[in-house]
């Protein structure tokens, strides 16, 4: 069996698209969520997601649920403004049935696969949604997460933005990276296969430049557009005026 898993797509359809060009072949997918927001082809994607995966299999990202039910998705400060102004036009592009079936998933999953029990979340088990748990992560913090988890013997998850696989005792975690925004810096689009019981890392290039066209008619504020352009081009990066707008921002409440 092959599974082909993604997280992270954020509005980014020619980065998605490239993935399964890349794997025309596969048997199943698995998305962990946050198809929506900073990129600017939201409805592609979520027209995607609603013919092409399971309802199990999807997993509500922070991002899916704020354009869900018009809330907040609770970003780290340097990216909370790129949101807000993406999150405009992303609500404006899906219709009401679109933003009721974001609201509606759940943002974690427990499933059997070839005999090996699996947990997918978004973010994190003890906090499905919103917490950021990157490989640098304490070892004791992994230890209670694994333990929330009930100890499976594949544990999935995404947000963090970063490609990770690593053993813990008798679990492995696996975290495909993002296919819209990587921040590692490397621009591919980032995700992960499951090939009979084995999972490896994978990247693929797609044309940038296609994405960042598709924020023409957007609406978006030049200095918010030059950032998400920056993150695109460089895999994470983000301006230095974008850096310190937000520091100033910090220190006058």
């Amino acid at each position: 069996m092959k599974i082909i898993i993604v997280s992270d797509i954020h509005g980014n359809w020619p980065a998605l698209r490239a993935v399964f060009e890349a794997e025309p072949t596969f048997d199943r997918i698995l998305c962990l969520g946050d198809l929506v927001n900073y990129g600017p082809f939201p409805l592609e994607c979520v027209d995607w997601a609603k013919e092409m995966v399971p309802v199990d299999w999807l997993i509500q990202g922070n991002h899916d649920k704020a354009v869900g039910v018009d809330g907040d998705p609770h970003c780290s400060p340097p990216y909370t403004r790129l949101a807000e102004e993406t999150q405009v036009f992303t609500s404006r592009l899906l219709s009401q049935e679109l933003k009721d079936f974001l609201a509606r998933l759940k943002p974690s999953r427990t499933f059997q696969l070839e005999g090996a029990k699996c947990v997918a979340c978004h973010a994190s088990p003890i906090d499905p949604l919103y917490h950021y748990l990157p490989e640098t992560a304490p070892a004791s913090l992994w230890e209670s997460e694994i333990i929330a988890a009930h100890q499976p013997d594949f544990l999935f998850l995404g947000h963090t933005h970063l490609p990770m696989k690593m053993h813990l005792r008798r679990t492995l975690v696996v975290n495909p990276g993002s296919v819209g925004q990587p921040k590692h810096g490397d621009p591919l689009a980032a995700y992960a296969v499951w090939e009979n019981g084995e999972v490896g890392l994978r990247r693929v290039g797609y044309n940038v430049e296609e994405t960042i066209r598709g924020f023409d008619g957007r609406g978006v504020e030049s200095h918010v557009l030059n950032s998400l352009i920056t993150v695109l081009r460089t895999g994470g990066e983000l301006p230095s005026e974008q850096i310190h707008r937000t520091i100033e921002k910090a220190h006058h409440g």
